[in-house]
């Protein structure tokens, strides 16, 4: 009898059910509303923003080496080019020493290109020391030398700061004769001329000079747009010279071997030769990790703020509890308003005014209260709870899609 006063009290109602599982945008008070559409912009803006600094920062970002040291010597490492200019005229001698393999000066002087006046160089003569294939080799060639001589260095002020030197990798492309070079990926080039002033050394007057040299390997990554990834297209390997100069007037000995204006020794300091590799210090997946790091910790503080929303915990945050500016009033009165039979846990003197509950789930009337009522009470409280479960706890709009003939 209850259950059918129940279905036929339902159909008089009208409930219309699908407003029970209607997206309801109005459950808060308008103050909330806004406090919370103004934290998300916020919070929202601070994301984009930091995306869009991460990005830049990638865009711009100048990749950096990473060296492994060399375990075994080379046996053999090719000589230097070696550039000399000056304003004032000056020839070059050379000579190689080496403990098993002989070179005359005649023949060591087919390695240089005495100095010349080239055009548009505002009266600097160059000169130049060209390998040609020259190496040295470990226990025989391991030095030579070349002197700068002048026939009268007293006509050179004092505030000269000397001839100018700069040494360079002979197996890898002259910087200084770029327009030569076959390669077209521009941060190739970018990276070879960075090299020039590397080795760059000013030589004074009467002085003996030592310049002790090293070798490194080079991987340099041919940039592509996809090397913002972390995704190198190839390596293009180089090498270059690292070096030390060392000075000290000339000694006796120096002098006894001919007049010059100075004299350069070139040599090995080390015939170790170690590899650096060139890597992205910022990609794009870097900053696509760093993105999900912001957006979690944003999240938390709009949870911390505002709850997590649709769930059966923790519904509310803060926010929604704060006494000041009227919310948590607000929140109150709209949501007794929304949900007119809250609490749905029926207390003990509720239950003794209205209705008790059987063993078999139908309630009965204790109270003078109307048969009537007390279904229209369970209908409210039952249409109370889908909407509550369908805005905080449930998502029912895949349920709307279910054909219930099926």
């Amino acid at each position: 009898m209850y259950m059918h006063n129940c279905t036929q009290n339902f159909t008089n109602l009208k409930i219309d059910k699908t407003k029970i599982f209607t997206v309801q945008l109005k459950n808060e008070p308008k103050s909330l509303i806004i406090i919370r559409t103004i934290t998300a912009i916020l919070l929202f803006s601070l994301l984009i923003f930091y995306a869009t600094i991460q990005v830049n920062n990638v865009k711009s970002d100048n990749p950096v080496y990473a060296s492994t040291p060399a375990h075994n010597e080379e046996k053999s490492i090719p000589m230097p080019i070696l550039h000399f200019t000056f304003g004032y005229r000056f020839t070059l001698t050379c000579q190689i020493i080496g403990s098993v393999t002989k070179f005359s000066t005649e023949q060591c002087a087919t390695y240089l290109q005495q100095p010349e006046l080239k055009l548009n160089s505002n009266g600097v003569y160059e000169a130049l020391f060209k390998a040609n294939g020259l190496n040295f080799t470990k226990r025989d060639i391991e030095k030579f030398e070349v002197a700068i001589i002048m026939d009268h260095p007293e006509e050179i002020p004092a505030t000269s700061l000397g001839v100018e030197v700069r040494a360079f990798d002979s197996q890898v492309q002259d910087p200084l004769l770029i327009e030569d070079y076959k390669e077209t990926n521009i941060h190739v080039i970018e990276q070879l001329l960075s090299l020039i002033d590397v080795n760059l050394y000013f030589l004074a007057f009467n002085q003996f000079y030592d310049l002790e040299l090293s070798r490194i390997r080079r991987n340099v990554i041919e940039k592509k747009w996809w090397n913002i990834l972390g995704i190198p297209s190839r390596y293009v390997d180089e090498t270059y010279l690292n070096s030390v100069l060392e000075s000290r007037p000339y000694s006796p000995f120096d002098v006894s071997s001919g007049p010059s204006y100075a004299k350069l020794v070139v040599f090995m300091r080390t015939w170790r030769v170690p590899l650096e590799q060139e890597q992205n210090e910022r990609t794009l997946f870097d900053t696509f990790g760093q993105l999900a790091g912001i957006a979690g910790t944003l999240s938390l503080v709009y949870v911390f703020l505002f709850g997590v929303g649709p769930s059966a915990i923790h519904s509310w945050g803060v926010i929604q509890r704060m006494k000041c500016f009227g919310i948590r009033k607000g929140v109150k009165k709209h949501m007794n308003r929304r949900y007119p039979r809250l609490p749905f846990i029926i207390s003990e003197t509720d239950k003794s005014k209205t209705i008790d509950i059987g063993d078999d789930g139908i309630g009965v009337a204790n109270s003078p209260t109307n048969h009537d009522e007390v279904q229209i009470e369970i209908l409210e409280r039952i249409d109370s709870i889908e909407r509550f479960l369908r805005e905080f706890v449930v998502d029912a709009d895949f349920i709307k899609t279910l054909d219930p003939e099926k």
